[in-house]
């Protein structure tokens, strides 16, 4: 750029500036060259090359920096960097502009949205927001702001590359469309593989525009119905979900609403209500193993290999039942497994090792002395069991027990803390026999663990005709998850299951309303504390027959959903729970329960493909399925 031409846009950009340009602005100054400005920016450093024309050291007297670029917005394409450079001028009385770009650090106030290198901004990937850049040089010292805006267009399946100009009718409300799924606030973590939208299409709409809105950030997806049911469908592809997610990745609740149009003969325009949605700001890690109850097997699947479905990771023959696999429990790291065999009864029960899937120990027959309902501790190291009636302690390594009587002589359902200090369960107001494998009119209990010994046995939730049970404590520690029936229903398949919170150390239970609307069993925690908006996040999962949008009727098969706790909320008082979305990698064909979450997939360590099992292949040492 001349020094000429940079000299134009400095006088067009001064008056931008509380100073304002003085009739030097529009001479040369001497000395001076740099580059233009190019587009999106960032934020931190020092120096430049920009020119000078005086010998440099203190400014005069009543002079003033100029900070160029001034004011600037910066629009990318959704998952595009942004990049700026800037220059500063002296202006000083009675004499010309000087560029002391070469002389100048440069900052911004928050730099969460880029950093500089000399002169140049880049912004940090996904960043959007405003923050105000800052130069200084000769001991003075300007600033202007900067905002950083994403703006995506992106023409789905099924839309012409002109769906955009063909919504330009007046608005029609008998033609609005109706979203079914997901509900209107829903959280969810970045890194979903697949997410899908399910609406009511809207007389005579055959071509549909989602228009997401959150601060500086626009995205505009077009597409056509994908039928479903008695409506349609939309999945974004990796590359719109990628858009969507890192671009709203933690920035709080973004509005999103639903246009459909005619699209061979656009008219009127038809737009939905208006909904939010929230995307976290870290990823989920681990893995999840589930029961598939239709087969019979215990399936997993890995948050941290994107493409993949949930694969197949326990059979009847491979664990040597003759009918199913089904209730299961694994150590926090994912190194072991716990399988119960041929349910329901106090049925036996086998421990493997989850990379090898070889056998630890068994314990048990049809006839007696199995267990439904196991829980490690904290290192895998031992592991507490019930058939339903009492809990017994034992070594994980060959089941012996470590007390010799039952450590509960009336409980069931035992959950041993992360941290290693407490235990809790639930315990039947109803004298055997319970209705096995499940248990009625329970209060939840718990029991603290000094490394050697266990207390006595103390309240949490006591039972109040209601029915408590499937407790589990949060990986904090800090709080216990669980399921009541209102209606004193046994745990087995109740109806009217309901997902409740409590502090693990007591205090009034919280129902969960957001998330659960009733029939959702087994709720577990995810193992990690996320961080939203500076508080801290939990996950976690449940199974509900609720209807699944237009794909499932409530009641239909039992899915795995997910939803977001808020341990603030909480602490307040106040339903913790987001709604709940669908889990996408599972099979909607069959019934599946149970979602065990563990730190890590443990997978079996492998230098060729040989060591591999079925269409699993060597991958960085470790035996992995195919990507789909």
């Amino acid at each position: 750029m001349t020094n000429h031409s940079r000299l134009l846009v400095i006088a067009s950009a001064c008056l931008l500036v509380a100073a304002g340009c003085g009739p030097t602005s529009a001479e040369t100054p001497p000395g001076g060259d740099g580059g233009v400005p190019d587009a999106p920016a960032g934020s931190e450093g020092g120096g430049g090359d920009g020119g000078g024309g005086d010998d440099g050291g203190v400014a005069p007297a009543g002079s003033i920096l100029i900070l160029l670029p001034a004011d600037t917005t910066v629009t990318v394409a959704g998952g595009a960097v942004a990049n700026l450079d800037y220059w500063v001028i002296l202006r000083s009385p009675g004499t010309y502009d000087i560029e002391v770009t070469a002389e100048a650090s440069f900052w911004v106030d928050d730099p969460a949205l880029g950093t500089f290198s000399g002169t140049h901004f880049t912004g940090a990937p996904g960043a959007v927001g405003q923050t105000t850049v800052r130069a200084a040089a000769r001991g003075l010292e300007a600033q202007t702001s900067l905002t950083l805006a994403v703006q995506s267009v992106v023409i789905g399946t099924g839309a012409p590359a002109d769906a955009a100009t063909r919504f330009s009718g007046a608005a029609d409300p008998t033609r609005a469309p109706t979203i079914v799924y997901p509900e209107s606030g829903v959280l969810v973590p970045p890194n979903l593989n697949e997410f899908q939208f399910h609406f009511l299409p809207g007389t005579g709409n055959t071509l549909f525009h989602l228009g997401f809105r959150k601060g500086s950030i626009a995205i505009d997806v077009y597409f056509g119905c994908t039928t479903l049911g008695s409506g349609c469908v939309f999945a974004p592809d990796e590359t719109t979900w990628s858009i969507l997610s890192q671009s709203l990745r933690g920035l709080g609740p973004a509005t999103y609403s639903l246009r459909g149009v005619d699209g061979a003969s656009p008219g009127g325009v038809g737009t939905s209500a208006e909904q939010t949605i929230l995307f976290g700001e870290q990823d989920i890690r681990g893995g999840i193993y589930y029961w598939n109850a239709g087969a019979g097997k215990i399936r997993r699947y890995d948050f941290g290999r994107r493409g993949q479905t949930a694969e197949n990771y326990m059979d009847r023959q491979r664990a040597g039942a003759m009918t199913c696999v089904g209730c299961h429990v694994l150590s926090n790291d994912g190194r072991r497994i716990a399988v119960g065999l041929d349910i329901p009864a106090p049925s036996p029960y086998k421990v493997f090792d989850v990379a090898t899937r070889t056998l630890v120990y068994n314990q048990g027959t049809m006839l007696g002395g199995g267990a439904n309902f196991f829980s490690f501790s904290p290192d895998g190291s031992q592991i507490l069991t019930s058939g339903g009636v009492n809990i017994v302690w034992r070594d994980a390594t060959d089941g012996s027990p470590i007390a010799p009587t039952p450590l509960v002589p009336t409980g069931t359902m035992p959950d041993w803390s992360p941290d290693g200090t407490r235990m809790v369960f639930a315990k039947s107001h109803q004298p055997p026999p319970t209705a096995a494998p499940g248990v009625t009119s329970a209060e939840l209990a718990t029991m603290t663990f000094n490394g050697t010994t266990w207390s006595g046995a103390t309240t949490l939730v006591p039972f109040n005709n209601q029915n408590n049970y499937y407790p589990t404590f949060s990986p904090d520690s800090a709080w216990v998850l669980f399921n009541r029936s209102p209606s004193n229903h046994d745990s087995y398949d109740s109806p009217d299951a309901e997902l409740w919170a409590v502090a693990a150390g007591g205090g009034t239970p919280l129902h969960l309303a957001h998330a659960s609307t009733g029939g959702d069993s087994w709720p577990k925690w995810a193992t990690t504390v996320q961080t939203y908006d500076g508080k801290p996040l939990l996950w976690l999962t449940f199974s509900s027959r609720r209807a699944f949008g237009l794909q499932l009727a409530a009641g239909t098969r039992a899915q795995l959903w997910m939803t977001a706790f808020d341990p603030e909320a909480a602490a307040a008082g106040q339903d913790a729970s987001y709604p709940a979305f669908w889990l996408p990698f599972q099979e909607l064909d069959s019934g599946n329960h149970i979602a065990q979450w563990v730190t890590e997939v443990v997978r079996q360590p492998c230098t060729t493909g040989d060591e591999c099992e079925g269409n699993e292949f060597c991958e960085n040492g470790r035996c992995v399925p195919p990507i789909d």
